[in-house]
């Protein structure tokens, strides 16, 4: 029984590893660390770009002290990664900064007049080598030549929760090519920006940078616009939020914060202004602002994006799973298309009596396409973890806006740090040994794996013909075909058909049933007295052809004649029975398919040898322990 309880027990700890195995998401850490981002520079080298070289060599001193200055710090690590057509690299990745600085000012600009260049590689590349939530800044005069990378890139930026923004002091003059477009892209999914810049005003967007690369940054609004208009917007200012951010970037911007009260809020009133570039891009920040509802008027001549920031311990990441899950590593980063999703929120510094109230679908626009209420959980929030109920994913991307309140009552809210797109499932990869090997009268295991985004019906069948009945999975498993007593009526080629709405997936195999290996009887010890004669028996089940053997000590015993032999039964006879005879005996029967092993003591009266315990080994089945003859005593 507990060679069956340990098996089981084995077995059990392997479906559980499959299981965890299979799941999509690989970071265990679901909090969120002050000190687990990675501060990337991408550089374009250039000669065009010297000037520029310059002042983020100058710029990134500051940086650099600023942040590491502060009580929380943002950076654990700096990737620098410098590029030009054709080639990119090599990429330089630090803890130290002293290090990090030296890199840049070893940088060298060479060749120039060259447009586009290997921009979307580059970023890829610093995505690749980053630290999720990172912050990773692009300095080029060129739109991207390998535009291309654009999906790898927008999935790799979903993937890292990372924002990418991108100073430009250049676009090769034509902004609707697709190598200037894959740069909106990548900043509105990452919630990052485009700062169009002169070459001297680099350095004013790098002490933009200097303020705003810290711990706890928290997202409150996010929106893109392709048109000179005005808006207004209406945002929830919490207690936890120790400071706000709001950068318009885009023409003749023009920025205007109102308090709770409708009061105009100005330098007087502590709005700092940390960038104002009349033809590109103005950032303001506020240190504490008064908990309330708050409204933003912004506009902008031309094409423009807005994002407001925060400094908050009150946050949140967003898990997908296609069915309802209760731990957030059992979570993936994006929904699968066509598949209903659930979302799993996992939020930091939001106690009870505190809670969510709504999840909203937010548009790059920030349009809300959809609005879907959070139910309160049976613990009340105190695990963090909040379950949005299914729901349909849009076509479009999205973001995802929660909303709440705190344990004071204040209204919150809260907007992703990235948007969304849905993954598009490919058919299910399904995987077989290429052959199986089944023993007659056994039992045989056709063994068949499956991953799949999305739910299918799998079958097995043999010559074309289905085996039972198909069954349905939702996600990746792992399914079985079992034939009780194999025979060679059985062998032949066996197919597993896994399909779903993304297509059909299917394995194969070939099973070749064989004789087992020979199956030995318990043996029986002997006991012989000095000089005597002892006749240890080693039995076979069953007709099949078999080959036995005996051994002693590593050491084979010839079946000569003589006081030591082996008779025509196989038995091993021991003639003049010695006290140095005592002790233990292995036989072997084996046969092509394997072996078995069975062993024998033979006691003496008066030797000193204890008589053990006589014992079968099996291959794979461990060994199996009976208890020895009784022996009397004169």
């Amino acid at each position: 029984m507990t060679g069956i309880w340990i098996k089981c027990c084995a077995f059990a700890l392997l479906v559980c590893a499959q299981k965890v195995l299979a799941l999509p998401r690989v970071d265990e850490d679901t909090g969120f660390s002050d000190s687990a981002s990675t501060l990337a520079f991408v550089f374009d080298v250039t000669g065009s770009m010297y000037d520029d070289l310059k002042q983020v060599i100058d710029g990134a001193s500051r940086i650099l002290e600023k942040t590491l200055s502060r009580r929380t710090r943002a950076i654990k690590n700096f990737v620098l990664v410098p590029f030009h057509d054709p080639d990119i690299g090599p990429v330089s990745i630090t803890t130290d900064p002293k290090k990090f600085q030296h890199d840049l000012q070893e940088l060298f600009v060479q060749g120039g007049r060259d447009c586009p260049e290997m921009s979307i590689g580059a970023i890829k590349k610093a995505l690749e080598v980053s630290l999720p939530g990172s912050f990773i800044y692009v300095f080029t005069d060129a739109r991207a030549k390998d535009y291309r990378l654009k999906r790898d890139v927008l999935q790799l930026v979903q993937l890292r929760q990372s924002q990418v923004v991108f100073v430009l002091t250049g676009d090769c003059g034509d902004r609707s090519q697709p190598g200037y477009k894959v740069y909106e892209e990548i900043a509105a999914t990452s919630s990052g920006q485009i700062f169009h810049l002169d070459k001297q005003q680099v350095n004013e967007v790098l002490k933009w940078v200097e303020e705003t690369v810290q711990a706890m940054k928290v997202h409150l609004l996010s929106s893109n616009h392709e048109n000179a208009q005005e808006n207004q917007w209406e945002v929830p200012f919490d207690p936890s939020l120790k400071e706000v951010t709001v950068s318009l970037s885009g023409p003749a911007p023009q920025i205007e914060l109102k308090d709770p009260f409708g009061r105009s809020v100005g330098e007087a009133q502590g709005l700092k202004e940390l960038l104002n570039i009349p033809n590109s891009a103005r950032v303001v920040n506020l240190k504490y602002p008064r908990p309330g509802a708050w409204t933003l008027k912004v506009g902008c001549s031309g094409r423009h994006t807005l994002r407001v920031t925060g400094v908050s311990s009150l946050d949140f990441r967003a898990g997908f799973s296609s069915l309802p899950v209760t731990e957030f590593n059992h979570t993936r980063e994006r929904p699968i298309q066509g598949v209903p999703a659930h979302v799993l929120l996992k939020c930091t510094g939001l106690h009870p009596p505190g809670q969510l109230n709504q999840v909203d679908l937010v548009s790059a626009s920030g349009r809300s396409l959809r609005t879907l209420p959070v139910p309160l959980p049976r613990d009340h929030g105190s695990r963090g973890l909040w379950t949005v109920p299914e729901f349909r994913t849009p076509s479009e991307s999205f973001f995802l806006k929660v909303s709440g309140k705190d344990a004071d009552g204040y209204r919150f809210q809260r907007l992703s740090s990235v948007s969304y797109t849905n993954v598009i499932p490919d058919a299910p990869v399904v995987s077989m040994p290429s052959t199986i090997k089944g023993f007659y009268m056994q039992t045989v295991v056709i063994g068949c794996s499956v991953e799949s985004d999305v739910p299918y019906r799998l079958r097995f069948t043999r010559g074309g013909v289905t085996l039972g009945e198909e069954q349905l999975f939702q996600s990746s498993s792992r399914a079985s075909w079992e034939i009780p007593h194999a025979s060679a009526e059985d062998e032949g080629q066996y197919e597993c058909v896994a399909q779903s709405s993304a297509g059909l997936g299917r394995a194969h195999t070939q099973l070749t049933v064989r004789e087992p290996p020979p199956a030995l009887r318990p043996p029986r010890n002997v006991t012989s007295p000095p000089g005597g004669v002892a006749v240890l028996t080693c039995q076979v089940e069953g007709s099949m052809r078999h080959n036995l053997t005996w051994g002693r000590e590593g050491r084979g015993l010839a079946a000569r004649a003589g006081r030591v032999r082996v008779l025509r039964n196989s038995s091993l006879e021991i003639g003049g029975v010695r006290p140095q005879d005592a002790g233990e005996y292995q036989c072997v029967a084996s046969n092509a398919e394997g072996e078995t092993r069975a062993t024998v003591w033979l006691q003496v009266p008066g030797n000193p040898h204890l008589l053990p315990r006589a014992a079968v080994s099996r291959p794979g089945a461990g060994t199996a322990v009976y208890p020895p003859p009784r022996v009397s005593r004169c």
